[in-house]
């Protein structure tokens, strides 16, 4: 007569693996982990977002007195402080150039991505809406959509809320007025602005800026050769 299988002699069962996924909380820089279990085995995957390095890629430009200014500016600056830059000047200066060269040689420097905004302030047909590039900035650094306000003053609150604290650089270009740069700026921590514009913007001197003027290269040349 057949005898039942002896369930002691039986091959044990598969152990189905258990998947589970957990995500920090923390949006800049956060890590997203993955476990698997089966028995006594545990495998974690830890996957970390990337960094956002937005910087345009722009040829260096010559060595400038206005350079010089920029980079001793940044080596007596409170690295714990926000800091912000304006460099003002004519159209073909070359302030955007600048602005980015001197963000590439600091990238270490800031762990947390450097942001890039182009608001148009000299488009004929009218300035970027800063509230898109706030939009842009939130999904740079792994803020969800529906996190994201679609007000304005909400937006901007927002963005100074998840950058409290943090090592961002933010290259603003083509700026209009103050008012647009002020709702692009991070919260307090060690932060850097660097805004490019036609104009001074001098009321973000209350704001602590520092303003240079960026002379088209020829006219710098030329007072050079003068003196």
């Amino acid at each position: 007569m057949n005898q039942p299988p002896n369930p002691t002699h039986s091959p044990a069962a598969a152990i189905p693996a258990t998947p589970f996924t957990a995500q920090v909380g923390n949006v800049n820089g956060g890590k997203v982990l993955q476990a698997h279990e089966a028995g006594d085995i545990t495998v974690v995957n830890t996957y970390v977002r990337p960094r956002p390095i937005q910087l345009p890629e722009l040829p260096a430009p010559h060595t400038r007195p206005e350079l010089e200014h920029l980079r001793a500016i940044l080596r007596e600056a409170d690295v714990d402080r926000g800091q912000i830059i304006v460099l003002h000047g004519p159209s073909g200066a070359g302030k955007t150039r600048i602005a980015a060269h001197l963000l590439h040689l600091h990238l270490d420097r800031f762990t947390d991505g450097v942001l890039f905004a182009d608001l148009q302030g000299s488009n004929p047909n009218g300035p970027a809406d800063p509230n898109e590039a706030l939009d842009c900035f939130l999904r740079a650094i792994h803020v969800g959509a529906d996190a994201i306000p679609a007000g304005f003053a909400a937006r901007s609150a927002a963005w100074r809320s998840y950058t409290y604290g943090r090592e961002v650089a933010v290259l603003v270009d083509d700026a209009l007025s103050a008012a647009q740069v002020h709702a692009l700026l991070p919260g307090r921590g060690p932060f850097l602005v660097v805004v490019t514009a036609r104009t001074p913007l001098v009321s973000l001197s209350w704001e602590g800026a520092d303003h240079i003027e960026i002379h088209h290269p020829r006219t710098s040349s030329d007072q050079g050769a003068a003196s």
